[in-house]
């Protein structure tokens, strides 16, 4: 029964370590606003490269008249 109770403490506190971490991240504001702006910046080369990609198969499937 000892085990038994160990093992659900232990569980508990692996738990709330890890709603602790949970909520220092969200109370991490500068870390956050730098995730959200380093991924803003991928954005736009990500919408190049789709349209870029769009225009080579549009180019490609395109019916040519002779």
């Amino acid at each position: 029964m000892t085990s038994d109770l160990e093992q659900e403490i232990e569980q508990t506190r692996e738990h709330l370590g890890e709603t602790v971490d949970a909520l220092a991240a969200k109370l991490d504001v500068k870390g956050r606003a730098k995730e959200s702006i380093a991924s803003a910046d991928k954005r736009p080369f990500a919408a190049a490269g789709v349209l870029a990609a769009g225009l080579v198969v549009a180019a490609l499937l395109w019916p040519r008249k002779h």
